[in-house]
């Protein structure tokens, strides 16, 4: 396959964002006024997972190499990757000597051409995402627990779009123009 200024890396879903709409959610709810501006950690933790997301398996995580990267203390990226995993946006295989076993939700983000509902079935993630009003809804964060046939959903939209791709190209490409 050609490469384009349309191709890319990962397919990103609706789960990034409400990542954050969901950890601002029960920062209010825990203290009852509104948190202190969102440090972004949560989203960085998922970019940067998703960002190495090769087929179907789970990523090394180094606690150490990207708290120094994000400017961090060790612990609180600790804390993101457990509240991430307790809320079913990652699974935790391992941590051994600060490196961490992580599987990404496939509601997150997924490879282009690879299959979603074997990571979702592994693991039983729930497809996570917002709702239409974002956080002006009543409940902005929507949780569908594990559903074999709503994965498969989202596959059957992820083989249209490989079979007929959106081109972002404003004169076209190579790739697209097949």
């Amino acid at each position: 396959m050609s490469s384009c200024t349309c191709d890319f890396g990962v397919i990103t879903g609706p789960a990034g964002m409400a990542a954050g709409f969901l950890h601002r959610i029960q920062a209010r709810a825990a203290d009852g006024r509104k948190p202190p501006r969102n440090d972004g950690t949560c989203r960085d933790v998922l970019d940067i997972l998703s960002g190495r997301l090769k087929g179907s398996g789970p990523i090394s995580f180094e606690f150490a190499h990207w708290a120094d990267e994000l400017g961090v203390p060790v612990a609180r990226l600790r804390a993101v990757v457990a509240w991430l995993v307790e809320h079913e946006f990652l699974a935790l295989d391992g941590d051994v000597d600060g490196v961490a076993r992580l599987w990404v939700n496939p509601s997150v983000a997924f490879p282009p051409r690879t299959d979603p509902r074997t990571v979702a079935a592994r693991h039983r993630f729930p497809y996570i995402t917002i709702a239409p009003k974002g956080m002006a809804a009543e409940q902005p964060v929507v949780i569908h627990p594990y559903d074999a046939a709503a994965w498969d959903g989202v596959y059957q939209q992820h083989l249209h779009m490989i079979d007929d791709p959106v081109c972002f190209s404003s004169t076209g490409c190579t790739l697209h123009d097949r």
